[in-house]
């Protein structure tokens, strides 16, 4: 007999038999893939993976020896063998067996350097294993199935998307059946997830409520454009645009055209993809107001969740926050509420953590909520990638936004756009309650001079440095009372409550001075009647003055914007601001409008593509040349590419801060907990991203410890963390790391 897992029986009664194992992952990683026509496909992939373990070795190594066993390179070169490698599509499936405990490695060379390299892999001496495959799976080696990819815009990161999807079906398929070999009651907590239309009725019911009294003219307005994307909803599968301006109820219009749309089609789930973790909290808190809590995942990276714990799930509160936390490994989850950063960088991994949940986009409407703000050096590759899951997945992909950028400008051919809702700025005048006046070069100190002469005003600068040294100086004036600061460097809850704090005074007409970095831009619901914002892109002006005059309450507002002297900025940044330096300058009077913000994005793409493919900023690291160079050999270098596309290139960290009485009680019971997933999950409104260095530096003062594996908290808070400004900088070396 041979076995693919082990118990502590030593009459190996219950071990889990190999052959058993190989069938339900080939069964499983098929009924994932068969939802992009490549069931037959990953049914190979999940038949072979674990073919290395019919050897001897292997199963002596199960035993108790201490003998080291790949098991993973056999199932590759058998493949190979059969189908032969002349044909190159075998490469397909060795990357995808090869690399499923390992991750996808590079192709390589044979003379390569690095053992990992698929090539060298290929050519590796196995230990015999094949008459006991061929006598336990006799039908293990089947003709090669059907190429069930259409031909898109670029082959090389068709291909290389294809290797990971299926990929992604293997390791869902090989985790989930050791799990319900393994841990039963954990394996049993997966799934039954409520219908779409259960979600649909869920959604009407809070939108009729929301809807019930409707007067002013921005109501009105909100209800009409619910309506067409509604009715749009019922249009056929493809690429979305939803541009809509800010305050027009754009979180909960997305929400029902995906759910109607998904409907429509019989899609299995949405995925809300969004700039800022500063902000998804607040979108989940919408949408789980909406449809219910059950029904809505955050996946960030502020806390890491343990779902490997074992534990007993009578409570129904932990049942949920376990179901939850098990979902994060590959969404399976009804609504996934995530970052950029964790969409986008798990598209261009080769670890098998990230690349788990990606069969998981198939058959789903993915909505990228203000997608023009993430790194522009990285939109090409992106951009073709979402074109690929519409193209290739059966997914719905809508660019949600407030400055829909020229999507269309960075393909090499046309592509089809649906509009959700057009031309809205010109039927919905009571949204254009905002002008832009441009302020020019200003310091510090004139600035402080001007907002001194608002009872009320919201000042966004592009620095943590830069906000806290303008709050130090308005609040040495008109003192801490009506002056307040928002940056990352504060907790989430500490900024939810100087929030909520602000919003009274702001009702109340009471002064309120905010000084804050961009985190409250986008999404953040706050009404100022003026607006100051440093010079940026220009979609980050937009959302700037969609902080002013948000419900009409005045007949026109102003935005003013500025640059401090000897600001010097580099990169993508410097970009997209020397772009909108033009467009302020050219319309002058106008600068919100459409023709503006469409000339904005064609600057914005001229300086990013100017100069030919070597100087096209839009792809960085040329991750499509790299994809492409050697695609007809299906030569990919996976590890590689992982490496570099990387949204956020600053390393950082992230530490608990014992913020309140509720923070300081979690953390005492983490200490000697037992299970801590429940714990962290509470916690999470509690953590702060360092960068690493002056993380490294508070570690090194024993100023930060770690109290369980992996999890840091900030020693001292009332040495180091201000009730205005959060964490203080370490030193003043470290404060310039804010710029």
């Amino acid at each position: 007999m041979y076995y693919a897992h082990r118990t502590s029986s030593s009459d190996k009664s219950q071990w889990h038999l190999l052959s058993d194992h190989l069938k339900a992952v080939a069964c499983l990683a098929a009924k994932f893939a068969d939802y992009f026509g490549a069931g037959p496909w990953a049914e190979i992939a999940g038949i072979l993976h674990d073919a290395g373990k019919f050897s001897e070795e292997f199963q002596r190594r199960l035993a108790g020896a201490k003998n080291e066993v790949d098991h993973s390179t056999a199932g590759a070169r058998y493949i190979t063998e059969v189908w032969g490698d002349k044909t190159r599509l075998s490469r397909i499936l060795a990357y995808v067996i090869a690399g499923h405990h390992s991750g996808l490695a590079d192709f390589g060379s044979i003379s390569s350097a690095e053992d990992r390299a698929l090539a060298r892999r290929l050519v590796k001496e196995v230990k015999s294993y094949k008459e006991a495959l061929q006598t336990h799976i006799p039908d293990a080696a089947k003709a090669m199935p059907t190429f069930p990819i259409k031909p898109g815009f670029h082959s090389g990161l068709q291909l290389s998307l294809f290797i990971r999807m299926l990929f992604s079906c293997l390791i869902d398929a090989d985790s989930l059946d050791t799990e319900f070999y393994a841990k039963r009651a954990q394996a049993d907590l997966r799934g039954n997830h409520q219908p779409m239309e259960v979600l649909w009725d869920r959604y009407n019911r809070h939108m009729r409520k929301k809807f019930h009294t409707v007067t002013t003219e921005v109501e009105l307005a909100r209800a009409e454009l619910l309506a067409e994307s509604l009715h749009a909803a019922l249009g056929e599968q493809g690429l979305y645009s939803l541009n809509l301006p800010t305050g027009s109820g754009k979180t909960l219009i997305s929400l029902g055209f995906a759910l109607r749309h998904a409907i429509r089609h019989g899609l299995r789930r949405i995925i809300f993809v969004i700039p800022y973790t500063s902000i998804i909290e607040q979108n989940a808190n919408v949408f789980r107001e909406a449809i219910g809590s059950e029904n809505v995942l955050e996946h960030h990276s502020n806390v890491q969740l343990n779902a490997d714990e074992d534990i007993e799930y009578t409570d129904e509160s932990l049942k949920l926050q376990k179901k939850l936390s098990l979902a994060t490994e590959n969404w399976d989850f009804p609504v996934i509420v995530t970052t950029n950063v964790q969409f986008f960088e798990s598209l261009f991994s080769n670890k098998r953590s990230q690349c788990r949940k990606l069969h998981n986009l198939a058959k789903s409407v993915i909505v990228l909520d203000e997608a023009q703000m993430m790194n522009g050096e990285f939109y090409k590759p992106s951009l073709y990638t979402a074109e690929e899951l519409a193209r290739n997945y059966g997914a719905t992909i809508v660019f949600s936004t407030a400055t829909q950028p020229l999507v269309d400008k960075l393909f090499p051919q046309s592509i089809e756009l649906k509009k959700i809702s057009r031309d809205v700025k010109q039927r919905f005048p009571q949204f254009q309650r905002v002008r832009i006046e441009q302020l020019g070069i200003v310091n510090f100190n004139s600035l402080t001079e001007r907002l001194l002469k608002h009872q009320q005003a919201l000042c966004i600068v592009n620095t943590r440095k830069a906000a806290r040294k303008m709050y130090k100086k308005v609040s040495d004036i008109l003192g801490k009372d009506s002056v307040f600061h928002l940056s990352a460097r504060m907790c989430p809850a500490h900024r939810t409550g100087k929030l909520e704090f602000i919003r009274k005074l702001l009702e109340q007409k009471k002064p309120c001075i905010l000084i804050s970095t961009q985190l409250v831009e986008c999404g953040v619901d706050v009404d100022f009647p003026v607006v100051y914002r440093e010079l940026a892109g220009l979609d980050s002006i937009v959302q700037a003055a969609g902080r002013c005059n948000r419900e009409g309450t005045e007949d026109t507002s102003t935005t003013f914007v500025f640059e401090f002297q000897d600001t010097w900025r580099s990169g993508w940044f410097a970009m997209t601001a020397a772009a909108a330096r033009k467009i302020l300058q050219r319309y002058r009077d106008n600068s919100l409008s459409d023709e503006a913000i469409n000339d904005y994005f064609r600057e914005l793409y001229f300086y990013q593509t100017g100069g030919g493919a070597q100087s096209d900023k839009t792809d960085r690291y040329h991750i499509l040349d790299q994809l492409g160079e050697r695609a007809v050999e299906l030569a990919f270098p996976f590890e590689t590419v992982s490496q570099q596309f990387k949204l956020i290139q600053s390393d950082t960290s992230a530490v608990i801060v014992n913020f309140d009485k509720i923070s300081s009680s979690y953390l005492e019971a983490l200490k000697n907990a037992e299970h801590t997933h429940d714990i962290l999950r509470k916690l999470q409104p509690y953590v702060v991203q360092l960068y690493s260095q002056e993380f490294d530096a508070f570690r090194g003062a024993k100023e930060i410890t770690e109290i369980r594996d992996n999890v840091f908290v900030l020693e001292n808070p009332s040495l180091w963390y201000d009730d205005n400004i959060g964490i203080k900088p370490f030193s003043e070396d470290y404060a310039g790391q804010d710029d």
